[in-house]
């Protein structure tokens, strides 16, 4: 009876005590609702505007030629309205625009100095003039994060919209042709049924600019070739034999190793290009909003060294200085140039980190210079110079010799394995026939 009445005190005083926490929580009349931290929804902080010099910019990029040349969407909404104008909402729901937060009102006070043509209603904006649209065209492939090196050990590439009266012996003989001497196609694809022909070609220098250009003549039609990557290169290489899929691989690790060297970029070494990269995270991290390099300290000297290898040539014209401050398109962190007059423009330090890694600048060998030694010991080290000179070639041989009576063993070994499955298959066939009119 104890417990039975200490039970029912317990649960008659959780009753009260969730009834005064409702109470509580329930705000009276006239009273402003607050938050868990005990604020007034009015009195919380509203987000900073966005910056009109970069909304202005942006909304220009979006009606600029540049843009608009690959932009399908924009063009075919520009091109569908008789006087040329764009529904401003459209440009709103860009996601550029949604992390800035840019509403209408921002876009027109910021579009006040621009070119741009806005209607009387503020609904919808117009290329300067009414200008003509640049001619629609494919937007380029870029390359994925970590795609620089995918064709290492050899380009795979595909021709798209092959005629149906060719195969793939014609577009080898095409491809081939144009090749450069002593270079050969590994593999060459069945033309499927979607009238495309995957292959692949051994490695060679500059193989990347010279498959990007290729193009053949068949059938009377020009075709143009593509390099593969991502799920394309990943479906090419499963149709592919093994034995040409681990001979591919073994060069991309060949070419690894010889990549694998030291760098030199303004005044500073690295070992290879990751600790580069390394080096321009640490700078970035450890500067505080807006702070400038100095002039004279080692990585301000880097960091304007690296801006040399940006895509555009004349990125770093009229440089004075160099800081770190918030980016303009989001909420990450990059460098900014001061320049001459005072302007400020950021730049992307990883288009010119993947223009070093297309392109690394090796440090290269320097010629030891010491004290002039008796003529005996010169005359001696001369004699030792050509031996060793005479055994690093004969090791490379050697090497490059077993490596490739390897690959022979390797692929003697895969073409018998073949030949057999064909025999059993033909066996079991000849077995197949001869029990058939045994069971009639």
């Amino acid at each position: 009876q104890d417990t039975v009445a200490k039970n029912r005190r317990s649960i008659v005083q959780r009753r009260k005590f969730m009834a005064e926490a409702e109470k509580k929580e329930e705000p009276k009349v006239g009273e402003k609702r607050k938050d868990e931290t005990g604020t007034e929804e009015s009195k919380r902080l509203k987000p900073t505007p966005p910056d009109s010099a970069v909304v202005r910019k942006q909304v220009e990029y979006y009606l600029s030629d540049e843009n608009l040349k690959y932009d399908k969407f924009f063009h075919e909404k520009i091109a569908e309205n008789k006087d040329g104008w764009l529904d401003l909402t459209l440009i709103l729901q860009c996601n550029k625009m949604k992390t800035m937060r840019a509403t209408k009102d921002d876009v027109v006070a910021a579009l006040k100095e621009s070119k741009i043509e806005i209607n009387e209603d503020n609904t919808s904006l117009r290329r300067p003039g009414n200008a003509a649209l640049p001619k629609l065209e494919a937007r380029p492939t870029h390359q994925k994060k970590n795609s620089f090196h995918a064709h290492d050990g050899g380009v795979v590439t595909m021709f798209k919209s092959v005629p149906e009266e060719q195969q793939w012996a014609q577009v080898k003989a095409a491809v081939q042709e144009k090749l450069p001497p002593k270079v050969s196609l590994w593999h060459v694809g069945q033309v499927n049924d979607k009238h495309e022909c995957a292959m692949v070609c051994a490695p060679f220098d500059g193989d990347m600019t010279f498959f990007e250009t290729l193009s053949i003549e068949l059938g009377g039609s020009t075709l143009k070739c593509e390099v593969c990557y991502g799920d394309v290169l990943q479906k090419a290489l499963k149709e592919m034999p093994k034995h040409i899929r681990d001979k591919r691989e073994r060069e991309s690790r060949k070419r690894q190793k010889e990549r694998n060297r030291p760098i030199k970029l303004g005044t500073c070494h690295f070992n290879n290009v990751a600790m580069l990269r390394g080096r321009v995270k640490e700078i970035l991290n450890s500067r505080s909003d807006g702070e400038q390099l100095k002039p004279d300290g080692s990585d301000f000297k880097l960091i304007k060294s690296l801006l040399e290898f940006h895509p555009s040539p004349d990125k770093s014209k009229g440089l004075v200085g160099i800081k770190v401050a918030r980016s303009s398109h989001g909420d990450s962190r990059c460098f900014y140039m001061i320049r001459e007059d005072g302007t400020e423009e950021d730049f992307s330090a990883k288009k010119c980190l993947d223009a070093v890694e297309q392109n690394p600048p090796y440090v290269q060998p320097e010629e030891k210079t010491g004290d002039k030694k008796p003529q005996a010991k010169a005359a001696g080290a001369k004699k030792e110079e050509p031996k060793g000179a005479k055994e690093k070639p004969e090791e490379e041989k050697a090497e490059t010799e077993e490596e490739k009576k390897e690959e022979a063993k390797e692929e003697k070994e895969e073409e018998k394995k073949e030949e057999k499955k064909e025999e059993k298959e033909e066996e079991k066939k000849e077995e197949k026939k001869e029990e058939a009119p045994e069971a009639k």
